[in-house]
């Protein structure tokens, strides 16, 4: 008999062993350790399959979940692998209920019946495509490893809008669409071919990464609801690699300023009290696009004090019939109160929340272990930690869907080394349910065999559809958009 031959008949034994029924199985008094944990989560219906595994020794594992009305579906296999159409009718018709997960394991010919646990399926649409993100290498202390990526949420294809060894290794950076529309869109790329790429309305603009006369490379920004405006930081970026093996890299702003481009007249709109010798950073707008919420921190000297840079919560009035930022800053968190730094505001789309980061110090919370999510209720300006998500490790880097009722955010919480990608719904008191980790075909391989970081993602309401040669054409040539000041 051939090797060919055996490998085919222990192929056919191990699948008609896992795709038998449970028989006398003996009760586990206790619900299974499933990776990834999607026990008593809450899902939207366009999601993609909650595939898992079972964390002990049997050989398969067979998974029945069992809807409202007594219908149910099941799948058996060395994993909980469900067919997606299946998953999408079954989890459609239990829209607003709970499902009920029973699992049942196999090991050495005899089968184990765990307690069972519920999924939720909310009756809240999530209402977007998918997402998009930059996977980095945790460290990324080179960029040729960088690439901006596209997911479709209710399966499992992703594919890659832009990667940094297609444009001569430089550093993908920021990448924002427009309150999930990505009809305007836009992402920062830092090296020798810099530029700020703007897509708006089937038209892509290169920019020079600088305004004339400045000193610093629009970066992290945020578009105005009416699409003609995107509040920019102007920033210079530097890293410092620590030697230990708890911290790795810890980036920092030399200088940085916040500024208001027109992308009609190519000029930015700038005030004297954002142009301080404060670093002022992470600007992003109101939902009614009045405000501009940024975080700011006295220029403490880096690398040497770093650790001194708290950022206050602040924000200044926009006035878009004169285009104009107010002769007025407001703090709203006041860092030396707190002894904390803020970092990443980032307002609810219907104007009751806003969500940011808290941790020890700087603004760039993917580094600190430390760094928690809270919440802003608008009408009130209370704040509380957001326990129910929170874990012991870092989370952070989170957006709002447009119907401000689903967050993601990336969280460590697995490892403490790589950031992965976390979604969970707010109820109308600002309380979230229990996050879960985003779904892959093969949660194993795409989570425990994998070098990369999710970064900087955000919500996309279709599919993104980018002209890779055009805008690699840009980046190389020398024409770029001048930037003036608007006087």
């Amino acid at each position: 008999m051939s090797n060919y031959t055996r490998y085919i008949l222990v192929l056919l034994t191990f699948l008609a062993a896992c795709t038998q029924m449970p028989e006398n199985a003996q009760t586990v008094n206790r619900i299974p350790d499933i990776f990834p944990d999607y026990v008593d989560v809450t899902i939207p219906t366009e999601i993609a399959p909650l595939n898992f595994y079972v964390n002990d020794t049997s050989e398969c594992v067979y998974v029945k979940i069992i809807g409202k009305n007594g219908e149910a579906i099941s799948i058996s296999g060395d994993y909980a692998d469900f067919d997606i159409d299946n998953w999408h009718n079954f989890i459609t018709k239990n829209k607003g209920s709970a499902l009920s997960v029973k699992v049942y394991t196999k090991s050495n010919n005899k089968w184990r019946e765990y307690l069972p646990f519920n999924v939720y399926v909310s009756d809240c649409n999530l209402d977007e495509y998918g997402v998009t993100y930059r996977k980095i290498a945790p460290g990324y202390q080179t960029f040729s490893l960088i690439g901006v990526y596209q997911r479709n949420l209710s399966n499992f294809d992703e594919k890659p809008l832009l990667e940094s060894r297609g444009v001569d290794g430089q550093c993908l950076n920021c990448h924002t669409p427009n309150r999930t529309n990505p009809d305007q869109f836009y992402v920062h790329i830092r090296g020798k071919h810099g530029a700020t790429v703007i897509r708006s309305n089937g038209k892509t603009m290169i920019y020079s990464p600088k305004g004339e006369n400045r000193n610093a490379n629009l970066t992290y920004g945020s578009w105005h609801k009416d699409g003609r405006y995107c509040a920019f930081s102007e920033t210079k970026i530097y890293q410092c690699f620590h030697t230990g093996k708890d911290k790795l890299v810890e980036p920092y702003d030399e200088i940085s300023d916040i500024v208001v481009l027109d992308i009609v007249d190519n000029k930015i709109i700038t005030s004297p009290l954002l142009q301080t010798d404060y670093i002022e950073t992470t600007p992003f707008f109101s939902a009614d696009g009045t405000k501009i919420y940024f975080c700011t921190s006295y220029n403490y000297p880096v690398p040497a004090e770093y650790n001194k840079r708290k950022y206050s919560l602040c924000s200044i009035d926009f006035d878009v019939v004169t285009e104009t930022l107010s002769s007025k800053v407001d703090t709203i968190i006041d860092s030396k109160k707190w002894d904390k730094s803020i970092a990443l505001p980032r307002p609810s789309y219907d104007g009751k929340w806003i969500v940011f980061c808290v941790s020890d110090f700087g603004t760039n919370p993917v580094n600190r272990a430390e760094s928690d999510l809270y919440i802003m209720d608008m009408k009130n300006n209370s704040v509380r930690k957001i326990d129910e998500i929170n874990s012991t490790d870092t989370d952070g880097y989170h957006n709002w869907s447009a119907n401000s009722r689903w967050i993601l955010f990336t969280s460590k919480r697995l490892d403490g080394l790589y950031a992965n990608l976390y979604f969970t719904q707010v109820d109308d008191s600002g309380h979230f349910s229990k996050p879960f980790l985003m779904p892959q075909k093969n949660p194993r391989k795409a989570y425990c065999e994998s070098l990369h970081s999710y970064n900087a993602p955000d919500f996309t309401s279709k599919n993104i559809d980018i002209n890779y040669r055009n805008i690699y054409n840009g980046l190389m040539s020398e024409e770029r958009i001048k930037i003036s000041v608007k006087k």
